[in-house]
């Protein structure tokens, strides 16, 4: 058994947003400095100038100048949060693969297209067990919904009081369209076979208050109870030798 990793982007877009929150949160500084040194040489020169217009004109522009990086800073530093607690997911999700590679080829960041369709799968396992595909996600705090509704709730709580709510996409549709493409593909290639999809919830801080009723949406929180699901699993319709065997050559043929 062996564990296939396509490349992260990820990892690259926080990289490139590292180094934007670095020239933007420096960039006020120096306007600052620049606006500072050429009043000086101003005043020196003709100590008048200093309330001429051109001076005022400038003050405005470095100080929205100043005000714009402020908020650019702000929303990288966002987004940048934002991939950084996606990829610690991974990499608690890669911990798992090594757990159970020696029951399943393992396919990491495995990008899938069928037609106008795209996405990018977390995880796909594939054993004689049958094929899971594991979405993982990073959230903490409070996460109430229905394995219907099109949005989830997120409640977080802090120590000092404060209070915040905030919607997310429902991360089991988002599985069920990812398990449709790869369904699609394989029949495409003369395979119909049996594909799970499971939602991850890895941080440890996450309170899920879901209401599932379609028991083919699978939600896990935390990495003992995902290991409990893949170790006891089996499909209904498990894949013989021949059948994992075009499944991984498929799947490995589209990385």
């Amino acid at each position: 058994m062996k564990i296939y990793k396509s490349r992260n982007p990820n990892k690259l877009r926080l990289g490139v947003l590292f180094a934007m929150q670095v020239l933007f949160g420096t960039l006020p500084a120096v306007l600052f400095i620049l606006f500072a040194v050429d009043s000086f040489r101003l005043s020196q020169n003709n100590p008048e100038a200093i309330n001429a217009n051109t001076n005022y004109i400038s003050a405005y522009v470095s100080a929205a100048a100043i005000v714009l990086c402020g908020i650019a800073y702000f929303i990288l530093a966002r987004r940048y949060n934002v991939l950084l607690s996606g990829l610690r997911g991974e990499r608690s999700l890669a911990k798992i693969a090594k757990r159970h590679r020696n029951t399943y080829d393992i396919f990491i960041n495995f990008p899938i297209q069928y037609k106008r369709n795209r996405s990018e799968i977390d995880m796909i396992l594939v054993g004689k067990g049958g094929i899971i595909i594991i979405e993982v996600k990073n959230h903490s705090g409070t996460l109430c919904g229905a394995d219907s509704d099109d949005k989830w709730v997120q409640y977080k709580h802090y120590r000092d009081g404060k209070n915040t709510e905030a919607e997310m996409k429902n991360p089991i549709k988002q599985v069920t369209r990812q398990r449709d493409i790869l369904k699609s593909i394989l029949r495409s290639n003369g395979i119909d076979a049996w594909v799970d999809g499971v939602v991850y919830f890895s941080n440890p801080l996450i309170r899920l208050k879901l209401s599932i009723k379609n028991k083919s949406s699978i939600v896990c929180a935390g990495d003992k109870e995902l290991d409990k699901f893949i170790s006891g699993y089996s499909a209904p319709r498990p894949l013989s030798k021949k059948d994992t065997e075009k499944v991984i050559e498929i799947l490995r043929s589209q990385m």
